[in-house]
């Protein structure tokens, strides 16, 4: 089971999630103390343990909490009454405003996953494994309907995820100070409108007869 203590949201509390977040983002669980997250958060660092037992519950608190609401998410669009076509883009499009409003979820999790999951408790995989399961549905719903192609549920959503999880790098490359007014192609901002509608369109092309 996970560590967490469960507290009600503060400033404070926020003020450590958001630090946490961004330097685990970018630095990975063992290159972040809890003095570089009491210093980012610009707090002392017993109010860290005040509202989580310790890095572990920490790291596990932000991890969980992203997957959790993007379960919940595409849980009930995959039980909803769409079209196999309109419940794909509605995931397709949760996908990418997670990594806009969650922009330090796709480096974590890929990291995370990169070096086994090691971290990962059972209730933040049981998160996992609603959102693969969801697709799975939406997938298998469109194929019962004729319109979706005979595909490996996991090859299908890696194909379709993937491409977003890739931009969400790119995104955070591109936003970083050093990084603005850089004439590398790459790094040229894109609308998150635009991005949703690429990413739906490339999803419909692969999964559609």
């Amino acid at each position: 089971m996970s560590a967490v203590r469960k507290a009600a949201a503060t400033p404070t509390r926020d003020a450590v999630y958001g630090a946490a977040a961004t330097l685990f983002s970018s630095r990975g669980f063992d290159g972040v103390s809890m003095d570089d997250i009491a210093r980012a958060a610009e707090v002392n660092k017993a109010m860290i343990y005040y509202h989580f037992a310790d890095k572990l519950a920490l790291y596990r608190s932000i991890v969980s909490d992203g997957l959790e609401t993007m379960s919940q998410t595409v849980t009930r669009i995959a039980a909803g009454d769409l079209t196999p076509h309109a419940k794909l883009d509605r995931f397709i499009e949760s996908f990418v405003r997670m990594t806009e409003t969650r922009p330090w979820m796709p480096a974590m999790m890929l990291r995370e996953i990169a070096e086994g999951a090691p971290r990962l408790d059972p209730a933040t995989m049981d998160h996992m494994r609603g959102i693969v399961g969801s697709f799975a549905a939406i997938l298998q719903y469109g194929q019962q309907a004729g319109v979706f192609r005979q595909l490996h549920p996991i090859l299908a959503y890696e194909s379709v995820i993937g491409p977003i999880i890739i931009n969400a790098a790119r995104e955070r490359v591109a936003a970083q100070p050093e990084r603005k007014n850089h004439d590398f192609p790459m790094l040229v901002a894109i609308p998150y409108d635009a991005v949703i509608e690429h990413m739906q369109a490339a999803a419909r092309r692969i999964l559609t007869l």
